[in-house]
């Protein structure tokens, strides 16, 4: 139903505000077309903004456990995830897939994530293109495209992209069904039919799936699944509100509304407690997340979406509050007069609805938890929830008064997110990891030795991780490594069910040493091998030959 007289705008515009479609709004099958097009556009840029430079930085731990992972054989990964890393088997999985097609190399792990980062933020062009102007639907975009957290998770070979991709999926679907559900409320009594039950319960059906397959690919997500229920329970306490002065249909539609809400969630969560039963038991792999204490304010004020760029989170935070401060003036003016959503879709979720529990929720959830049980909150964890940051900032820019106003702000933000794009794509970029160099150097001057030497290699330590060793470069870097006989190694990763491999003492596996003419020492620089190893090797009839220093890496050479 097409309402009567012109609405307000939902969000200003940059320039002359202009009635815009949005979810609660009649319009048959035509209400996907509006912002198609700019949905490509900006998915394009957030594409190239996250994949270009992103084969410079080194690989890190993190992006390791998911090469060791995606590369062993099925069985093996099965294995594996039930003793660690259940929480990342459904993204395993499909890497193992993605690698099957293409062949791994540092720059095809990532490329996936690139390709996700395109794609959440044309999704979220067409979110916001469902409530606001053209303007702020492309600016929301651009936004987010921009925020340091995105562009660090599009070059990031895990899972935060494809996540942030089904949170928006699921926002999506949450409101298509809302709209339904509210709209067959809201809509004259008549018999029930099973087509009309159909039809208004398989977008729940399918926001129950979506549910499913993202909170396995990671397990966080399915925090937006309550954030929206959050919005469904705050949509129906406005309806009731205002029942009064409109109609008893916004009521009809809230209800409906959430009980879809309430029976789609009751159906994911029913069919994924054996993998949250499996992720809990193994919760002692995120040991390493520190309680909640001093640096927690900067953590979700700074890191969580700004990532370590102080500046561009004050002046980004000034805009998500106005951007609150809009849309929340914006409600209190509309709260008793029919707008477009009421008019046209009984019960929808309006934008600020949607936004503030998509940006509060997962945070203070995992906040409460950690304090009530085991720390479980980690910034890098939330990316997921930028788009509403993104949403927000994007409403306070264009509800500036004057063009210029609005271009120095958007410009602002291009200014502070450069510096900090330019650092995360340089060598070391990731945790101080100089594992390519260390691969660079071994493979150039091993192709200065001669042709069939025999060489062996001892793994040491790695900075910051005592369950691993420095084979984990050797798992990002194959090439570089090929040959060389690991004569510590006991049990291969792929076959212990764990992440990474077993070793021998050196005492216990001199006789491996036979026919070795180099040997190598890649070893941490903290918990320093070398004095050790160097007198082991001098028993065995070897002397250094030349060291080299990298960051966090020494690397060893010695000759017999």
């Amino acid at each position: 139903m097409t309402p009567s007289t012109a609405p307000t705008p939902t969000v200003p515009a940059p320039a002359r505000p202009a009635p815009a479609p949005n979810l609660g709004q009649a319009g048959g099958r035509s209400r996907m077309r509006p912002g198609t097009r700019d949905a490509l556009l900006i998915g394009l840029v957030g594409f190239t903004l996250a994949v270009a430079f992103s084969w410079v930085p080194s690989l890190w731990y993190d992006e390791a456990a998911t090469v060791t992972g995606a590369t062993r054989s099925w069985s093996q990964l099965a294995e594996m995830l039930t003793s660690v890393d259940a929480v990342h088997g459904l993204f395993y999985a499909l890497m193992h897939v993605w690698f099957d097609l293409v062949g791994y190399t540092p720059f095809t792990l990532r490329l996936p994530s690139a390709l996700a980062t395109g794609v959440a933020a044309g999704l979220l062009v067409l979110f916001v293109r469902r409530f606001a102007p053209r303007g702020t639907a492309v600016l929301a975009g651009l936004l987010f495209c921009l925020l340091p957290r995105i562009t660090w998770m599009g070059e990031e070979g895990r899972s935060f992209a494809l996540s942030t991709v089904f949170a928006l999926l699921l926002t999506l679907v949450f409101l298509a069904a809302s709209r339904r559900s509210a709209e067959a409320a809201g809509a004259a009594p008549g018999p029930v039919s099973a087509r009309r039950v159909w039809v208004r319960g398989r977008w729940w059906l399918l926001y129950a799936m979506l549910a499913i397959v993202a909170t396995t690919l990671f397990l966080y997500v399915c925090l937006v699944v309550v954030a929206h229920g959050v919005t469904a329970v705050s949509t129906l306490i406005a309806a009731r509100r205002a029942a009064g002065r409109i109609d008893a249909g916004r009521v009809r539609g809230g209800w409906a509304a959430l009980r879809g809400w309430a029976a789609a969630s009751i159906v994911a969560g029913l069919v994924l407690l054996p993998f949250v039963d499996e992720v809990v038991g193994q919760a002692s792999q995120v040991g390493w997340i520190k309680e909640i204490g001093a640096t927690t304010f900067d953590d979700i004020v700074v890191v969580q979406w700004f990532l370590f760029n102080p500046t561009f989170a004050a002046f980004g935070w000034v805009l998500i509050l106005g951007g609150l401060a809009v849309l929340g003036i914006r409600a209190w003016r509309s709260r008793g007069a029919a707008s477009r959503t009421t008019a046209s879709a009984p019960g929808m979720p309006s934008l600020l609805a949607l936004v503030v529990p998509w940006l509060v929720v997962p945070t203070l959830a995992l906040i409460v938890l950690s304090l009530v049980m085991t720390p479980v909150f980690s910034p890098r964890y939330l990316a997921f929830s930028a788009p509403a940051a993104a949403i927000l900032m994007a409403v306070a820019v264009c509800a500036l008064p004057r063009r210029w106003l609005r271009v120095t702000a958007v410009l602002a933000c291009v200014a502070l997110t450069a510096p900090g794009y330019v650092a995360q794509r340089l060598p070391e970029a990731k945790q101080n990891s100089s594992w390519n160099e260390v691969a660079d150097l071994i493979a150039a001057e091993r192709a200065l030795e001669p042709a069939g030497a025999g060489e062996a290699i001892i793994y040491g330590p790695v900075r910051q991780h005592p369950s691993a060793t420095t084979r984990v470069i050797a798992y990002s870097y194959p090439d570089a490594f090929a040959g060389l006989v690991d004569v510590k190694l006991r049990t291969p990763a792929a076959e212990t069910g764990q992440l990474w491999e077993t070793r021998y003492p050196i005492d216990e596996v001199t006789d491996r040493f036979a026919g070795m003419d180099t040997v190598w020492l890649v070893t941490s620089n903290k918990q320093d091998w070398r004095p050790s190893v160097t007198a082991k090797l001098a028993v065995l009839g070897y002397g250094l030959d030349t060291e080299w220093n990298l960051t966090g890496v020494n690397v060893l050479r010695f000759e017999k």
